[in-house]
């Protein structure tokens, strides 16, 4: 997990742009119903205290958040990275069209098939999305700042969120999203793109644009099927944390270990801390899915309840491990602002984490979390390979170059050595 530095500061406005995005989405997660059945003086079945813990961990959260970052030093030379930037280009030029033309099938196969229903997206769609978004963020990590990587920044850019935005006209939204907001972040701490009152107005449009028009093209009235109605109904994800203080996971492992852990420890071969989820056996006992399961009005749906990361560090250890570990959350989303924006062969995963930060209001924080150590483990095995490739083509370079000096001498240099007597010849004569 080392970067290589590019500037000594991250910009200012990108540590305080992520921290208002992130304050945004607890007031849209947390508190917008809320103030609005208050403000027109309806029931709110959200109460006053469970309000309160949620201030005390988004402030545990801003206390974590400006500390000092952690700094890195690289283990890697220029020239590696730059090899790396360049492999990664033209691996995402390479797998845009068998991406794009995956995207196209997709759509058309779900043109007559209701959101909601029919197949999930096939494992070969994932296999190469995923991958042609890892080759994607690799690039915009490792990407110089000069001009010339900018205009290749923007083909990658266009690159990688065209097939999810296809893809999100007959699907989730989230999967659009999972491309454009790790972009922002790393085009932000880069420094490629400066805020200004305008480019705020555009990011803006963007997010409106991300929300509204995948699910305008599959049909929903707002937000979904009745979602914006449920949403305000329940009381937004606060009133998980109320309702499920006294949760017995007991016959399960802890919650927060579970999801934080998930991608590392088979606990499905293992047979442990896993549970029957929508007729799968052997999964995982992650929070959100035992509050689905517990929930018979979410008997059906599409992603079930989502969860609530406040009330996983509560089950964890009470408030205070709400505290510690809104502290910690806080940190590590610090520590990610400046670390991507670092010219980095890792800058991509640190983005990716940061965008998945933005929904742990409404959901787990091993979702924040969980990937770094397959994002890692690929990475690394992706520098190692071009690595090797790039020692064996120095080896090839410098042996040509010594079978060139150990070549014999032409037939007529021979005849003028030997017809120059030693003391004669000058040092000019023998470089000939």
């Amino acid at each position: 997990m080392t970067h290589i530095t590019a500037r000594s500061d991250t910009p200012r406005t990108t540590a305080w742009a992520f921290f208002g995005a992130f304050v945004l989405a607890c007031l849209l997660f947390w508190w917008l119903p809320s103030i609005l059945f208050r403000l027109f003086r309806l029931d709110d079945p959200v109460q006053n205290w469970a309000l309160w813990v949620s201030f005390l961990g988004i402030s545990a959260f801003a206390a974590g958040y400006f500390l000092p970052p952690i700094r890195f030093k690289s283990l890697f030379s220029p020239q590696l990275t730059d090899t790396c930037e360049t492999v990664s280009y033209k691996a995402t030029l390479w797998m845009a069209l068998p991406a794009l033309a995956l995207a196209l099938q997709f759509f058309f196969s779900r043109s007559s098939v209701e959101y909601g229903q029919g197949e999930n997206i096939s494992f070969l769609h994932q296999v190469v999305l995923y991958t042609h978004m890892f080759f994607a963020f690799l690039f915009l990590g490792a990407a110089r700042t000069s001009s010339q990587e900018r205009r290749r920044a923007i083909v990658v850019s266009v690159l990688a969120i065209a097939p999810r935005l296809i893809i999100s006209l007959r699907w989730g939204r989230f999967f659009l999203a999972q491309a454009i907001i790790p972009i922002v972040f790393i085009v932000l701490a880069r420094g490629w793109l400066r805020l200004s009152r305008k480019r705020v107005l555009q990011l803006g449009a963007l997010a409106v644009f991300v929300i509204f028009v995948p699910a305008l093209s599959r049909g929903d009235s707002f937000f979904g099927q009745d979602e914006a109605l449920t949403f305000f109904q329940s009381g937004s994800s606060l009133r998980l944390f109320q309702d499920n203080l006294e949760l017995n996971s007991a016959e399960r492992c802890p919650p927060l270990l579970v999801s934080m852990t998930a991608k590392l420890v088979p606990y499905g071969l293992l047979d442990i801390c896993t549970m029957e989820y929508k007729g799968m056996k052997g999964t995982p006992a992650t929070l959100d899915r035992i509050l689905t399961e517990n929930d018979p009005r979410n008997e059906g749906t599409l992603y079930g309840t989502g969860s609530n990361y406040l009330l996983e560090l509560y089950l964890t250890g009470g408030i205070g491990a709400i505290i510690l570990g809104s502290i910690l959350f806080g940190f590590t989303s610090r520590c990610f602002v400046y670390w991507v924006g670092e010219r980095s062969l890792f800058a991509g995963i640190w983005a990716e984490c940061l965008s998945r930060a933005l929904f742990a209001p409404r959901s787990t924080l091993g979702y924040v979390y969980e990937r770094i150590p397959t994002l890692l483990l690929a990475t690394l095995m992706m520098i190692g390979l071009i690595w090797l490739a790039y020692v064996q083509a120095q080896a090839l370079l410098q042996g040509g170059s010594e079978d060139a000096q150990s070549r014999p001498a032409p037939a007529h240099r021979l005849r003028e050595l030997e017809s120059c007597e030693l003391s004669t010849c000058t040092g000019n004569s023998k470089l000939r």
